[in-house]
């Protein structure tokens, strides 16, 4: 008959088999150390990990303390044992020495050259970072729809009179970078501020926010961007190119909202101030009008009206003496340029014993005018007379 085990006895099995065999004890083992936790107790938790695979290590209290500060992106040798945690079924290193190996881990330098080349391109530049709005009708969120992250930062938006965009993404584990990218680019147009979250974790469950592909979707974003991964303690790439970071969901919350107690009181505030100044303005015309009252009085205005009565009859007895005025000016203009005309008239110059000749054919002035014979008018001072012509003489003639 088969044998079937309780979980408890399967990983009893596991632990006694790897506990015996030679080969997994009194080892060295290499590579990059991250999440570093340092219990109350005194034990020390990290993982070793290279480029493909990861372990998790721990070191007691009893072993003494390593001769360095333990920090996540070191390279070490580890010397110990492998064994089993059997709670949880875990394989782990117990490690009974460390000590540091030259230089920094693959990932840590990776890190550190994908950093140094994105700053170069300006992507990290405070000068392009973006102010968030005070008062956003629509806020996009970037997270799991399952983690503790997307409750908080709901729980804080709270009343908000806010639109809500969830860009649901994969936060964690393989394709969460491009998982991110995508929802990152669901928001395009659609939002006024977004924000980025996730809760704590390790450095490998927050790896994916290092990612080239998440930075420059971040950058890319048409809204100003809030980057919230991990705890307070945890820094990202994404949070280096957001135009802001928060040290955790909550924060970032709060951030993109105001305050809705300090927000009232400002409302109040301004009521207060619109209140009094409609008083205000109320209590001046309420005075101008007293005053009008005052002056529109029966008194007042037959005062009022016999003052324009005088004033009207002043100004018709000024406009009788101006009319007459220059009614005498422009008599006098008229007699002076009448004798003007008259002194350049023909009947002044036939007053002086000239007269104008003339025919059938019009004024005579030449003598070539008329024949000998003809019949022509002289226009004299006080009548006319006509003549006939005996003789016409040129200038020529004259002159001989």
């Amino acid at each position: 008959m088969t044998q079937i085990f309780t979980v408890t006895e399967l990983n009893e099995r596991i632990k006694d088999r790897l506990e015996d065999d030679a080969r997994l004890h009194d080892l060295w083992a290499r590579g990059e150390i991250s999440n570093v936790v340092n219990h109350r107790s005194g034990h020390r938790y990290f993982t070793l990990k290279d480029r493909d695979s990861q372990l998790s290590c721990v070191l007691f209290r009893s072993q003494g303390s390593p001769n360095f500060e333990m920090r996540d992106g070191q390279n070490v040798l580890v010397f110990g044992d492998v064994g089993v945690y059997r709670p949880q079924g875990r394989v782990q290193l117990i490690v009974r020495g460390i000590r540091l190996d030259a230089g920094l881990g693959i990932r840590q330098m990776e890190y550190e050259a994908l950093k140094k080349r994105l700053a170069s391109e300006g992507l990290f530049d405070l000068e392009r970072k973006r102010d968030l709005p005070k008062y956003p009708d629509r806020i996009g969120i970037v997270t799991s729809p399952d983690g503790a992250a997307l409750r908080d930062v709901l729980r804080i938006i709270g009343p908000y009179p806010a639109l809500i965009l969830l860009s649901p993404a994969q936060v964690q584990g393989d394709g969460a970078e491009k998982s991110i990218v995508l929802a990152l680019r669901a928001l395009r147009g659609r939002t006024d501020v977004v924000i980025v979250c996730r809760g704590g974790g390790s450095a490998e469950d927050l790896w994916c926010f290092n990612s080239e592909m998440v930075a420059r979707a971040i950058f890319e974003c048409d809204a100003p961007v809030i980057s919230a991964v991990g705890h307070e303690t945890d820094v990202t790439i994404a949070d280096f190119v957001a135009d802001v970071r928060a040290a955790t969901p909550t924060a970032a919350a709060e951030m993109a909202v105001p305050d809705l107690e300090e927000l009232r009181s400002e409302i109040l505030r301004a009521e207060v101030r619109m209140a009094r100044a409609l008083w205000s303005g109320l209590e001046r015309r309420r005075e101008r009008l007293d005053y009008l009252s005052r002056a529109i009085s029966a008194r007042r205005m037959y005062s009022l009206a016999a003052e324009a009565r005088q004033r009207l009859d002043y100004i018709a007895e000024r406009m009788g003496t101006a009319q007459k005025e220059r009614l005498k000016s422009q008599r006098a203009r008229l007699e002076l340029a009448q004798g003007r005309l008259e002194a350049v008239g023909p009947m002044a110059t036939l007053s002086r014993g000239y007269a104008i000749a003339r025919s059938q054919n019009g004024l005579i002035l030449r003598a070539d005018d008329v024949q000998p014979g003809e019949l022509v008018e002289l226009l004299l001072a006080k009548g006319r007379v006509l003549a006939r012509v005996l003789e016409c003489k040129k200038d020529e003639d004259v002159t001989h």
